[in-house]
């Protein structure tokens, strides 16, 4: 990126030159926190949306007559308005999602595993999970009915304190960006007051000494956020194709995105936006204490 001349020599002053990695390391970190905020953020809306439309029956399998309760149970559920499909899980799939507690698929065989259907609504009639409850039960004893609710509030709770933490994180990064560019600038003022002062004495307005400054931190910042942001994506993107890899669903999909990378294409310049401010802000008050 070429450098736009200023009348300050800035290039001089031996800490703007190691001024760039610092913000790039602090930039690198604030993108990725902001990425993760955005996978978790469509992760709340994904999972919450596999559930919303959804409740689990579980039939009791040590009934009486189990086969024709369960195919009552089923009929009854196809007749209620706002069902659209009933799905029973096989008992090789029941027996795998509790190996994590069984420690083996052949303790399952001596228990006696219920019937769970999942059964899909189509979310515009309202349905009465009190009476469903009622209406099975006198089929089939012990039959409960599962509306997911308390694990989408818990689920969704847990996430939105997630990407608060992770955006409150970048938001700090970004902060101490901020303080960073303004503390340098006022000592880049300091190391420079008599070439300021020579300004001042040709009729130089403190306008457009500031300007000087600005211009150079705008730059500096760009010369540490742009590749921050390009590793930053790089690292993401490696990420998502590891746990992509695990094809776990516990886990959030960590996929570089369109909003990904509209992010990290507006992070470098909402960084040097802020620090052109900050600069402003530094050099400004500097100038009115002491020139």
């Amino acid at each position: 990126m070429k450098k736009k001349k200023t009348d300050i020599y800035f290039s001089g002053d031996d800490s703007h030159a190691f001024l760039p990695w610092v913000i790039g390391i602090m930039a690198c970190m604030a993108a990725l926190f902001l990425c993760i905020s955005v996978s978790v953020s469509n992760w709340i809306i994904d999972r919450s949306g596999d559930y919303s439309n959804s409740f689990t029956v579980s039939v009791p399998s040590n009934i009486e007559d189990f086969p024709v309760k369960l195919a009552e149970v089923k009929k009854t559920l196809n007749s209620m308005p706002g069902i659209i499909k009933i799905s029973e899980l096989s008992q090789d799939k029941l027996k795998t999602m509790l190996k994590p507690w069984l420690g083996n698929l052949e303790s399952a065989d001596s228990l006696p595993l219920p019937a769970v259907l999942d059964v899909t609504t189509d979310n515009v009639a309202s349905i009465d999970y009190k009476i469903v409850a009622t209406r099975l039960t006198k089929i089939a004893a012990g039959t409960q009915v599962d509306t997911h609710e308390a694990w989408i509030a818990s689920f969704s709770n847990f996430s939105s304190t997630l990407r608060v933490i992770m955006s409150l994180l970048a938001v700090l990064i970004i902060g101490g960006l901020a303080l960073i560019i303004a503390f340098s600038s006022r000592a880049a003022l300091k190391l420079h007051s008599r070439t300021v002062n020579l300004l001042h004495s040709i009729g130089a307005e403190d306008s457009y000494i500031m300007q000087q400054f600005q211009q150079e931190a705008f730059m500096i910042t760009l010369r540490g956020t742009v590749p921050a942001s390009l590793i930053a994506g790089g690292a993401y993107w490696m990420s998502g194709k590891y746990i992509s890899a695990l094809q776990s669903n516990i886990l959030p999909a960590m996929m570089l995105g369109f909003s990904h990378i509209l992010l990290l294409v507006i992070l470098p310049l909402a960084c040097a936006g802020i620090a052109w401010i900050a600069a402003r802000i530094s050099v400004n008050k500097q100038l009115q204490r002491v020139l």
